[in-house]
This record gives C-alpha cells, structure tokens and sequence, in this order.
C-alpha cells in the first residue's frame, strides 16, 4: 500500500469511528421501539410486574402511550418485536457487560455503522465515495436509531459483496443469518438465491434446500415468538387499533389500496427516489456481464415486494438497499474510468 492510499484509508476509518460514535451520543430523540426491545431483553430475567413500570416511565411518549396501559397490553406487544432474535441477543450481550438498555440498543446501530463502512470500503476502495456514502441522512439516521435494520443492513451488504466476489460460503451465511435479524430479509434472500440458481453457481437442489431453510426460519420465529397474522399486522399499523390482540385478522381490497396510495405520496419525503437514480445510473455504465447488474435487480425486486406487503416508504426499511446500491454506483464510476484509461 503506498503511502496516498495509506493516508485515505486512516483518515476515512477516523472518520467512520467519528460517525459511528457521534450516532452512539445522538440516538433519535422519541422513539417507541428502542424501548420494547428494552422490554424484550428484560423479560428475559424480570417478571412483567418488575419490567413494565420501568418500561412505562422511561420517556414521556411510552408514558402517554394508550398502547402501554398495561403489562398485559405490553406482552400483548412483544410479539411484534420478537421477530427479531439476533438482534435481541446482540443487545442482550452488550447488556451483559453493565451497560444501561439503551446504551446497549444505541451501541449495537452504532457498531453496526462501523462494520458497514468497513465492508463498503473492502468493496468499493474508494474511502471518499464510501463516506458521502455512510454520511448520507437515511444511513446516519439508521445509525442513530433503536431499531434492527442497522444490524440488518450490515448482514444484507455483507452477504451481496462476499457473493458478488464470488465468496459462496460466507455469502449464504451471511444471507441466511440475515433472516434471524429481520424476517422480512427472506425477500432479498430468495430474490438471490433464484439469481444464484440462473447463473449456475448453485444447482436447483441446493436452490430448493436453502429457500426452504430461509422460509422455514421465518415460520419458527413467528411461531415461537407468537407473531401476529399479516392481515392483523398490516391493520394494526396502517388502519389502526388500540389492542393488536383485538384486532380482527380481515382486510378489504379498499383498506389495502388506501394504504398503499398513503405509502406513495410518503415518498417524496424520503430518499428513496435519489436512490432510485443512483440506482438507474449504475445500471447504465455497468457491463452487461458485470454481476452486480442482476444483484440490483434482485435488490429491486425484494424492495418493491417490501412495499407491497408493508407499504411503509421509511428510510429504515430500505437503508439496505441504498447501500447496496451505492457501492454498485462507486463500483460503476470505479469500473469506467480503469476502462477509459486502457487504450483501445
């Protein structure tokens, strides 16, 4: 490594421990869920009458909060959170050291943002492109959240630059895992492995083993952590309802309609759309044969079906794919100027 290239990398991961602790210091003021996941690992040692009076006066939004009126309504909550069970056990091992929940919630974003700009950087080799990258508002407010898909983002764009390396192992590891942090990851999962399938590199039944792994592990935490039906789910978050437990599990073609036009005109205040074009743009000044073109396809393909099923337009839903698609951008800007400089 000479010595410019030495330079670019120390300060680029300065700055990546810099991001990454400011985002520690600076959690998203207001949020719900950081605290049921608090809930979630307490419930762990605690009894409900132990854990709920803690949980209910931590902050001013769970103590106002009709939905928390009760332990009973609490538990009734947990299901929705304990889809989650890697995420859960990182915080509950951070927990383990003496750390405060939050602390240990804010960390596991925080460390997440960290190993994310580490891999972006083994993708791409270009530390500037990587941090305007990282230094993006949807990538710094995942950062700052407590919530799974810091941890997700990690494990998605892991997994799709040890496959797009040609790095089969650890790639399917990777992508398997993924489904244990986030369940709806299994969109993305099998979205790869059916482009695996088509280009060879895994044969039909290895094909069929893995989807159906991935799938079956999505029904054993839903079955153990008591998950709710999607119908009750998608009703209770985009419909309403003050108890989930009460929540009928019907939906009318109407309800899911209305739902999906309030997704849409939710776009436009996220940055979906500017990475719908970086998107676009990679694609263009990639090669034909360049692998990472089917990998934005399937990155496609997994976010639109996200959006179907949970038409939320949230940059936490999609910070994963912005990823993804940022390092193919820089990879595509990397990939023609090395052609414009080889003589024809």
């Amino acid at each position: 490594m000479d010595l410019r290239r030495f330079a670019s990398t120390s300060l680029y991961v300065l700055f990546l421990a810099a991001l990454s602790f400011v985002c520690f210091k600076s959690p998203l003021p207001g949020e719900f869920d950081r605290y049921m996941y608090e809930a979630l690992v307490r419930g762990k040692h605690q009894s409900a009458e132990v854990m709920y009076p803690i949980i209910k006066h931590s902050y001013p939004r769970a103590e106002i909060s009709e939905i928390l009126d009760s332990p009973e309504h609490l538990a009734q909550m947990e299901p929705l959170y304990a889809i989650r069970p890697l995420y859960t056990q990182a915080i509950a091992v951070a927990a383990s050291t003496g750390m405060p929940y939050q602390s240990a919630v804010s960390l596991i974003s925080a460390l997440s943002l960290f190993l994310i700009g580490l891999v972006l950087l083994a993708w791409t080799g270009r530390p500037a492109y990587s941090a305007l990258l990282l230094a993006s508002p949807a990538i710094v407010e995942v950062a700052r959240g407590g919530t799974p898909d810091a941890f997700s983002a990690f494990f998605l764009l892991a997994s799709s630059y040890a496959l797009a390396t040609n790095r089969m192992l650890p790639g399917i590891a990777l992508l398997l895992a993924s489904v244990w942090v986030r369940t709806d990851n299994v969109l993305f999962v099998v979205a790869v492995l059916v482009w695996l399938v088509w280009t060879k590199k895994l044969s039909l039944p290895q094909f069929a083993g893995l989807a159906t792994l991935a799938c079956a592990s999505v029904l054993v935490i839903n079955h153990f952590s008591g998950n709710y039906p999607w119908r009750v789910l998608f009703r209770f978050t985009f419909i309403g309802g003050r108890n989930i437990a009460e929540i009928p599990a019907n939906l009318s073609f109407s309800e899911y309609l209305r739902a999906i036009l309030s997704g849409i005109r939710g776009i436009g205040g996220q940055e979906v759309t500017i990475f719908i074009l970086i998107g676009l743009a990679a694609m263009s000044l990639l090669s034909s044969n360049n692998s990472l073109r089917p990998l934005l396809l399937c990155v496609a393909i997994a976010a639109i079906s996200h959006f179907l099923l949970f038409p939320s337009p949230g940059n936490r839903f999609f910070a994963w794919a912005y990823l993804i698609v940022g390092a193919a951008f820089i990879r595509a800007i990397g990939t023609n100027r090395f052609e414009e400089r080889v003589p024809s």
